[in-house]
């Protein structure tokens, strides 16, 4: 954060309303938040008493920002925007949260409520962890990657860019010499229990999770 506290969330969505509620959570004044968004996306210039701006108007630039938006590929391009405003990216992590000392994160990321993430986890930049959701032991996630509410990750799992893992979801545990890999772009659906390697652009589904 700013010296004087401000906080740009990039979105104007539920999920980038959830994230404000987290920001407060965090000591952010609604005051000192805005929404930015698109000019092509304005629709409203106040949501729950924090003022919308398009990110063009240039009211924000240089503000930290973090990017609520809740596909991952959508979430990478709005973090670009951001940086080529002259934005720098903040972590939030909800004062619920539990993690350990050997949590690494990158910046940008955003705990929710509940989330656990254990020993020697560790996340790369714009990743979302969601309302009680877990990653155990030596888990290891790429960028913009987004795990939804309730999702479970066990030790040794290597998760790549832009991951999508969705509510309830559960991804078996890995071997240290030999994790559990999910590739770049996956999809992993409601519910999914991944219990096998997953490839770049696969989407899976089920129990156990297979290619669809």
């Amino acid at each position: 954060m700013t010296p004087d506290g401000k906080l740009a969330i990039f979105g104007a969505g539920g999920h980038a309303r959830e994230v404000a509620f987290i920001a407060e959570r965090c000591g952010v004044a609604p005051g000192a938040m805005a929404f930015v968004v698109e000019e092509a996306y304005l629709r409203e210039t106040i949501i729950n008493g924090i003022e919308v701006h398009a990110i063009e108007s240039g009211h924000c630039d240089g503000w930290p920002f973090v990017a609520a938006v809740g596909d991952p590929a959508l979430k990478q391009r709005a973090a670009r925007l951001c940086v080529s405003r002259g934005m720098s990216a903040a972590t939030l992590c909800d004062p619920s949260v539990s993690l350990h000392r050997t949590v690494v994160l990158g910046e940008g990321c955003i705990l929710f409520p509940g989330a656990v993430l254990t020993v020697n986890v560790s996340l790369g930049r714009h990743v979302h962890v969601s309302v009680n959701s877990s990653l155990s032991h030596d888990c290891r996630v790429g960028d913009y990657s987004i795990f939804s509410p309730g999702a479970h990750v066990a030790g040794h799992v290597h998760i790549g860019s832009r991951v999508f893992v969705g509510i309830g979801a559960t991804i078996v545990n890995g071997l240290h010499d030999a994790p559990l890999s999910i590739g770049d772009d996956a999809f992993i659906a409601a519910g999914a229990c991944v219990v096998h390697p997953v490839a770049d652009g696969a989407r899976v589904m089920g129990v156990p999770a297979k290619a669809r």
